[in-house]
């Protein structure tokens, strides 16, 4: 497993137990499948996902998506994930939240923030 995907599980494991607390059972297993879909290399199944997380507008979805648009082998799936974070979500908000820190502390400060799922 390599360093990328082994930190996304890290990160994931974390967003999912909340995850599971405010979604139905359906709505967990459609966003755990979307957010396991986002370490796809495949751009067009990644893409796939990121649209999904997209149509669902759920700001839950952040953390994942920024780790996934700073740490993705691939261009492409980053610069997709990283339009996403601003579509979903208030790009400075996330922006000023996440400035000089490290991957990891950006993600953790972004599952503080938007862990806890906001109906919006």
């Amino acid at each position: 497993m390599s360093d990328f995907e082994s930190k996304f599980q890290s990160m994931t494991d974390l967003v999912q137990s909340t995850a599971k607390s405010i979604m139905s059972k359906l709505d967990h297993i459609t966003y755990k499948m979307a957010v396991n879909a986002l370490k796809n290399e495949d751009f067009e199944a990644a893409n796939g996902a990121i649209e999904q997380l997209i149509k669902d507008n759920r700001p839950i979805a952040i953390p994942p998506l920024y780790y996934v648009s700073k740490a993705h082998p691939s261009t492409r799936i980053r610069e997709r994930a990283g339009k996403a974070i601003g579509i979903i979500g208030n790009q400075g908000e996330v922006d000023k939240m996440t400035d000089g820190k490290s991957t990891e502390e950006a993600v953790k400060a972004l599952i503080e923030h938007y862990g806890n799922f906001k109906e919006g």
